[in-house]
Formats: C-alpha cells, structure tokens, sequence
C-alpha cells in the first residue's frame, strides 16, 4: 500500500514538471496567451516599445524617401508617437538586473547608463525637431525658396495613374537623418547579439 501511495506521488510530481515544461516551452515559442512577470515583463514590454519605434520609423522612412506619398498629419503622429516613447519613457524599462534570456540589451548599458540616458533623451529631441519640420507647410512659391525636395509623380491608381506628392523639405530629411543616426549609434554602443 505504502509503494503504490509513493509511486502515485511520484506520478503526479513528474507530470507537474512535464506540465510546467510544457508550459514554459510555449511561452517561448510564441504562445499568445503568454504573459510574463518579474523582469521578464519589462524585457517584453521593451520589445514590444521598441518593435513600435521600428514600426513608426520604418512608416516615416517610407515617406521621406519617397516610396509612399507623403501624408504630412499622419507622419507628424508618427514622430509624435516617437517623441513620446523616448527619453524617460524608454528608461524605465531598463531597470537594473532585467538582463534575461531572449533580451538583447547589452550588459554595459547598464554600466555606462548616463551614456545610454543621453542617447534616449538626444532621440526625444530629435523626434520632437522631425515632427516640428513635418509640421512647417511649403507652398508652391515658398518651395524653392525653402529648399524643398519635389513634388514628384509618384505611382499611384485611378484614370492618371500618377499622383503629385507633397513636397519634402531638406529639414525634415536633415532632422529625420539626425533621428535615424542617433538611433543606429544607440544600437551599436548597446545592443549585443542574438542569444
């Protein structure tokens, strides 16, 4: 009697850590119900902010270097998004000792954390002059006068099959630039390989 209550104890002992296996493996792998905790939480909260900023930065690229028709409302929201995504707002989901498997922050962020504040901060900065530039509205006079890139016919659908878009001034291209330089040197001071 005794043996079949042990063997019944260890039985439920190794499907409890089969389960928790389980469970642990399909959080890795993609398990939409997943939600972790502890500092994992923060790295997956900073992957998520940070998969936003490509987003946005990607969109914003898009219009700037012409492969979609500038939408000026909608790029100065993007650069707005960024603005407000940066600075404090980035750091806090960098607290000490959320270094865990699956993050790809470098350990001397942490060590040189003035350094990588300066970084978020320059990136805030930049992302607010962006959006102030795509703000600025050029008229057709004022273009050339402004140093604007186009209007340029761009492909688009319909009877004429070309539409005009809105022109590009050099200062958003030169901000966006600015943005796009502090976010790369961001990358390669302090992010490390993929684990």
């Amino acid at each position: 009697m005794e043996a079949t209550r042990r063997k019944r104890m260890v039985g439920v002992v190794i499907m409890a850590a089969g389960l928790l296996t389980l469970g642990s493996a399909s959080a890795w792998y993609g398990d939409p119900w997943y939600r972790p905790y502890g500092s994992g939480a923060m790295v997956y909260e900073r992957q998520n902010m940070m998969r936003g900023h490509g987003y946005n930065m990607s969109e914003l690229a898009e219009m700037i270097d012409g492969r979609r028709l500038l939408n000026r409302a909608e790029a100065v929201r993007l650069a707005r998004e960024l603005e407000d995504g940066f600075g404090d707002e980035l750091i806090r989901n960098y607290a000490p000792g959320t270094v865990v498997a699956g993050s790809r922050t470098a350990p001397w962020a942490w060590r040189d954390f003035g350094a990588f504040r300066g970084y978020a901060e320059a990136a805030r900065q930049a992302s607010g002059r962006l959006a102030e530039a795509l703000e600025k509205q050029h008229s057709a006079e004022g273009a050339a006068q402004a140093g604007v890139a186009g209007p340029s016919p761009r492909r688009g659908h319909g009877p004429w099959g070309r539409r005009w878009s809105e022109p590009v001034s050099v200062d958003v291209i030169r901000e966006f630039g600015a943005l796009n330089a502090t976010c790369g040197s961001c990358h390669m001071h302090f992010r490390g390989p993929r684990r």
